[in-house]
Parts: C-alpha cells; sequence; structure tokens
C-alpha cells in the first residue's frame, strides 16, 4: 500500500520538513491527496523563493514524490509560513488517515 509520510523535526536552531512517497489514494493524475500535498509543498516553496529568504534557508528540494525544507529559526515570518505547511498537512492526514502519515 502507497502512501506519503511526512516529518517535522525542530531544534532550537532549525525546522526541517520533510514529505516522502506518493499516497496511493486514487490513480495518478486523480489523486487528491497527493495534489493537496504538492500545492501544500509547492506554494510553500514559491513562498519563500518570493520572499527571498535565501540567508535563512538551510535546504529546500522539490522533486517527485519528495520534499524537504530546513530553515534557520530565526525569522518569525519564515516560521508562520513553515507552520502553516505544517497544520495543512496535518489537516490532511487528518482527512485521509490511510493515505499520508507523520512520522
Amino acid at each position: 500500500i502507497d502512501m506519503t509520510n511526512y516529518s517535522v523535526k525542530r531544534s532550537k536552531d532549525d525546522t526541517v520538513v520533510e514529505v516522502k512517497g506518493h499516497s496511493g489514494y486514487n490513480n495518478k493524475g486523480y489523486d487528491i491527496v497527493c495534489a493537496g500535498i504538492s500545492m501544500a509543498t509547492t506554494f510553500t516553496a514559491n513562498l519563500i523563493s518570493r520572499l527571498k529568504y535565501k540567508y535563512e534557508l538551510l535546504d529546500l528540494k522539490l522533486e517527485e514524490g519528495y520534499f524537504r525544507l530546513q530553515v534557520k529559526n530565526t525569522d518569525r515570518v519564515l516560521n508562520e509560513i513553515v507552520d502553516n505547511l505544517i497544520e495543512t498537512l496535518d489537516e490532511l492526514w487528518y482527512e485521509y488517515p490511510g493515505f499520508i502519515k507523520r512520522k
């Protein structure tokens, strides 16, 4: 069974959000869970890029079936953006518990 797994790791210095895999909710092109995850991660990456947070960004990878974001915990706005992504993923987990899971 396919499932998307995501993790959130916070330390005093940084926050890391990692998302892996495909949900398996439906066939490619019809999978609303994967579409929701893709929209949330792409929106977050684009917003961070648009706001030019390159100095606070430690790592950003956005690929097919994989997303990783690592940011310094030094900017309130950037941390709110990351928190928004986490809340969105948590909401998807709540709505579709068999297809996305927080580790």
